[in-house]
Order: C-alpha cells, then sequence, then structure tokens
C-alpha cells in the first residue's frame, strides 16, 4: 500500500504556511464531486488549465496583443455582419469633433486589400481630443467571425495642427500602423472557446493569434460559475511589464493589511508547483459587506519576469463576490439584491481551488 499523503504536501504547498484545512460536509463533498466529475481544458494565453463544464466564458475581458486592441471576436453569419459593418459606417460618418460641426470624426475609410471582408476606418482617436491622435479601426469577417480590432497612430494631415512646430513630434505613422495592423490581422483566428489550438500562438477569448512569443501580450479574462452569480475565476497574462520588484509572498505585509481592514484572514500561503511550474498563492476570506464572508484566492507565476517567455500569470478565485458584467443601470441596481451568503463556502471554495490549479501548464508548442 502507498504511504498517504497530506493534500498541501501533494500540492507543494510550504507546510510552515498551510494550516489545516476545513472538511466538507457530506453535502458539500457531493456538490464538490458533481461539479468537479466532468473538466474541460481551457487555453489562456499560452498555457492550458481545466475548469469545471459548468464554468463558462464571461462576456467581460480584454485583449491587447502586439498593440493592437482586441475589441471582438465572435461566430457570425456573413450576412449579419455586412448589416452590422454597414450601421458602424454610418455611426461613424454621423459623428463629428466635439463643437466643431464641419470636421468629421471619421477621416477616411478603405475596404480590406483583394481576398478580405470589411474595412479600415481612419478616425479621431476621441471626439474630444486633438485630431491627429487617430486610432485605426478594423472591421471584418473571415471564416464564420466578426473581428473588430484597433490600434492607435498618429496623422497632422489636413487638420488644424499641420504647421504647429510642435506636431513633429507626432510623425503621420499610419502607413505603418496600417500595414502592423493588416499583419496582425492575418494571423487571427476565431475559435470555441474550448478548442485548443497547435503550434506558437497566444489564446484569448473566442480567438487565438499565431505566432511566436513577444513582449506585448495583455489579456484578462473570467469564467464563472452559470449557475450562481458570485463564484468565478479570473485570469490575468502579462508579458509587458518586465520584472516586479516583488513576488505575491513578498507582498504579504500589505496583503494582511488589506484583508484584516475587512474584517479577514489568511486561509492558506505558500509556494507550490504543478507540472513544471513554480508559484506562489494567497487564500484569504474577508468581510467586504459587513457580516457576509467572501473568500479571494490568488495565484501568481513569474513575478520578477514578466516577458515573452516568462509572463506574468495571476489566477484568481472569488466567491462572495458578484461576477464581472457590464455597467449596470440605475434601475437594475435600485433591485438588486445584496448576496447574503457565499454560494460556496471555505471548504469547497479551497476544494475546487486546489482541483482547478494543479492542472495549470504550459500548452505544449505554445511558444
Amino acid at each position: 500500500m502507498k504511504p498517504f499523503l497530506p493534500l498541501f504536501l501533494l500540492l507543494g504547498v510550504t507546510t510552515a504556511c498551510a494550516p489545516e484545512m476545513p472538511p466538507m460536509t457530506p453535502e458539500e463533498t457531493q456538490r464538490m464531486n458533481q461539479l468537479t466529475s466532468t473538466m474541460t481544458t481551457r487555453c489562456v494565453g499560452r498555457y492550458l488549465i481545466d475548469l469545471p463544464d459548468a464554468f463558462v466564458l464571461n462576456e467581460i475581458s480584454t485583449t491587447k496583443l502586439e498593440d493592437v486592441e482586441i475589441l471582438k471576436i465572435k461566430p457570425m453569419y456573413k450576412v449579419d455582419f455586412q448589416l452590422l459593418l454597414e450601421q458602424r459606417d454610418r455611426e461613424l460618418k454621423a459623428t463629428h469633433m466635439d463643437g466643431e460641426p464641419s470636421n468629421p470624426f471619421l477621416k477616411k475609410y478603405e475596404i480590406l486589400p483583394p481576398g478580405g471582408i470589411g474595412k479600415i476606418f481612419n478616425r479621431a482617436s476621441e471626439t474630444g481630443s486633438a485630431d491627429f491622435g487617430r486610432t485605426l479601426e478594423l472591421m471584418a469577417w473571415k471564416d464564420g467571425y466578426l473581428f473588430s480590432a484597433t490600434i492607435e497612430a498618429t496623422d497632422s494631415t489636413g487638420t488644424a495642427y499641420a504647421n504647429k512646430p510642435w506636431i513633429k513630434e507626432f510623425p503621420n505613422d499610419i502607413p505603418q500602423k496600417r500595414a502592423h495592423l493588416l499583419d496582425v490581422y492575418n494571423r487571427l483566428q476565431g475559435r470555441k472557446d474550448t478548442e485548443v489550438p497547435s503550434g506558437p500562438g497566444v489564446c484569448f477569448p473566442n480567438g487565438f493569434l499565431r505566432g511566436s512569443a513577444t513582449d506585448h501580450e495583455q489579456i484578462d479574462l473570467h469564467y464563472h460559475l452559470k449557475t450562481v452569480e458570485d463564484v468565478y475565476f479570473g485570469f490575468h497574462y502579462l508579458t509587458d511589464i518586465g520584472p516586479e520588484k516583488d513576488t505575491l509572498l513578498e507582498r504579504g505585509k500589505a496583503i494582511e493589511k488589506s484583508v484584516k481592514q475587512y474584517n479577514g484572514h489568511t486561509l492558506r500561503k505558500g509556494k507550490r508547483e504543478a507540472n513544471g511550474l513554480s508559484f506562489e498563492e494567497w487564500l484569504s476570506v474577508q468581510e467586504t459587506d459587513p457580516g457576509v464572508k467572501d473568500y479571494d484566492l490568488t495565484l501568481e507565476m513569474n513575478s520578477k519576469h514578466g516577458d515573452a517567455y516568462n509572463p506574468l500569470f495571476i489566477t484568481d478565485f472569488y466567491s462572495g463576490v458578484r461576477h464581472p458584467r457590464p455597467t449596470p443601470s440605475l434601475e437594475e441596481v435600485a433591485v438588486r439584491k445584496a448576496i447574503a451568503k457565499a454560494s460556496l463556502g471555505e471548504a469547497e471554495s479551497i476544494a475546487l481551488w486546489d482541483k482547478v490549479t494543479t492542472t495549470l501548464r504550459p500548452r505544449p508548442g505554445a511558444f
């Protein structure tokens, strides 16, 4: 018979920082077994992680790759895309700079090169800012997916700033930015949430960008438990920040102070290893709303690197906190009920956390 090993040793958690975890009740055990009975691999950045099937991709996310912000990728019929493109075209043409009815917001537009379906809009970045600051907005369709992306640029040609001496500091870089935007678009592809691509590239919500790792990758996304409103995972992937001055555990004093402000305490902290990766974790409980416990579990990897081949990777788990959603209207806020109790308690939250985070691994060939 193999010797029994406590869970915290199997996980590689620093024993001095791993207090005994509370056991689950029979009801909690049954519920957790049911929740984790079917796990599916998800691709996040250039890594893989397994989540229960009951967790779905949240609509709130941000993605910026190689200086191109990916606004949206979603499945769409071609006819629906064409209607959406016409609507966007009308909106931009009807907009002008603030206080300048004769100064159009949309400066130029072009149809995509042969073989492409869509347009690139050359517009001012904001209606209330100087119009030499430009945004190239791509709206395109290929292989059954809508693609919407932007890149920032500058061009003073034909503006009131064209002859200002200081404008030389903002040269026209539209041709270079346009070429780069198209290069990124040509390497983009739509992707089902559970699809795991092969070869070098980076995954983000509903999409995949082919190519080797770069120092310009920023991704934030979430998965929430579809049956409740207060249980979710957050993933943050950054290659452009360089080394941080300290790690998660080295920020311990600040974390403890913050947790205690909300009548909370640390549940577990320490270093862990899984699938050849080394990372740190900090698990805590607090009362953001008095009398209501919410659980905040965090994992941090590559804190002192944050580069293309060693990205800063942060995973958060919350129970007792509403998952991200669009800003509610005043009417929605007025009728929304407060969360009375976390849907998953301490033992369940930690059990789910351990089950999921032990599956974090690099995607083969991703880098």
